[in-house]
């Protein structure tokens, strides 16, 4: 009981220093977490701890998700809750700084779709799952919810999804807003998603703000660029200005736009006759080789890239029509941002009137900073646009 008295006075205290202190920012950094970080090996490993709240305004903890009777659950209990206390640690980067919003995201990629489709089908399984995510919210200290159902009608979903997604979204609202609780999406970037999967005007009421994954542009077949700000007409035409054009044309409030940033970037293995060609365009042999902290087959965090880049090798070339940097060394070649197009990026956000940025994902930036001399230099080059350092 004792326990239980400290916890609730922590609580009461961080709020009243909230109410107190608190004013609005004009621009959102929003910092997703992937929890799964805590797992790497060797200096890829990421602790809670590591995060600088100040840097941030909005922490999203990825991921729960969608258990057999259709309410929110943790993915990883060890980590989670049982041992590592994941979802402890990141409610108390608030006591830190006790503007910050700290929000749990249900959802990804792997989680699938057909199965938010399901629960999104009939009033009940709606209605069950926004009093359940509420009581989920409350019962851990999350600020709110981020929905990343990846893709409504997709993926074994329904062409009702669309509209399933509204009246998912307006369930949810009806529950959170007398407890004053966040809720947003991620949403991809693609115009062609966004078109079938979403109905922009609705969910925009709805939310308090949209994520939109300006990444996951490139192609699987060719050399291309993978968070384009404009279009690299040489391999495709859609880019984030497209989507930010296509978001406006809807009605949407672009100040409800946080504009994604992929802290990891893209690589490919080239063809032995494309070999060291750093121009977009080239067949691949398939995707690049894994990186010695994230170990995937066609990513590498900035903070593997930028060790590699400082050896001097590699060809790098500013796409500065595009808003991107490539580079190529022998076979591998590689897509990315660094502190330099996220400034750019986050330029754009500020003349085209957006919410702010998010980043995707904070345990892949320079955290240590061993390239830079400085923690965080791609989460910090977006603070220094917003002058909030």
């Amino acid at each position: 009981m004792k326990t239980l008295l400290i916890g609730l006075g922590l609580t009461l205290a961080v709020a009243a220093v909230t109410a107190k202190t608190c004013e609005p920012k004009r621009y959102s950094v929003v910092c997703y977490l992937a929890s799964w970080s805590v797992y790497r090996d060797g200096k890829g490993a990421f602790n809670i701890s590591y995060i600088l709240p100040s840097y941030c305004t909005h922490v999203v903890y990825t991921f729960a998700g969608l258990n057999l009777v259709g309410g929110v659950d943790s993915l990883d209990y060890y980590n989670d809750i049982n041992v590592n206390k994941g979802y402890e640690k990141i409610v108390q980067l608030k006591e830190e700084n006790p503007c910050l919003k700290v929000i749990l995201a249900i959802g990804g990629w792997n989680e699938g779709s057909e199965k938010y489709s399901l629960m999104a089908e009939s009033e009940e399984t709606r209605n069950a799952f926004a009093d359940h995510a509420l009581r989920y919210l409350v019962q851990f200290g999350f600020d709110g919810l981020d929905l990343d159902w990846e893709y409504p009608t997709m993926r074994g979903g329904l062409p009702e999804d669309k509209e399933n997604f509204v009246l998912l979204l307006e369930a949810l609202r009806a529950k959170f807003q007398h407890r004053k609780k966040l809720l947003t999406i991620a949403m991809s970037g693609s115009t062609s998603v966004i078109q079938e999967a979403y109905n922009l005007t609705a969910i925009c009421e709805l939310l308090d703000f949209i994520n939109l994954m300006g990444y996951d542009y490139s192609l699987r077949t060719k050399t291309s660029v993978d968070a384009p700000l404009y279009s690299d007409t040489t391999t495709r035409s859609e880019s984030v200005d497209s989507a930010i054009s296509f978001v406006r044309k809807s009605g949407c409030p672009l100040a409800k736009i946080n504009l994604g940033i992929p802290t990891m970037a893209k690589t490919y293995t080239l063809k032995p006759e494309t070999a060291g060609r750093v121009s977009p365009g080239s067949d691949v042999k398939g995707p690049g080789r894994p990186g010695p902290y994230t170990k995937n087959a066609g990513v590498l965090g900035y903070n593997e890239l930028c060790e590699m880049l400082n050896d001097g090798k590699w060809n790098v070339k500013p796409m500065r029509n595009v808003g991107v940097k490539i580079a190529a060394l022998d076979d591998q070649w590689v897509t990315y941002d660094d502190r330099e197009t996220v400034a750019e990026k986050a330029q754009y956000a500020k003349d085209k009137g957006l919410g702010g940025v998010m980043f995707w994902t904070v345990d892949t930036d320079d955290f240590h900073g061993d390239c830079h001399n400085e923690a965080y230099p791609m989460l910090l080059a977006a603070n220094k646009v917003f002058k909030y350092v």
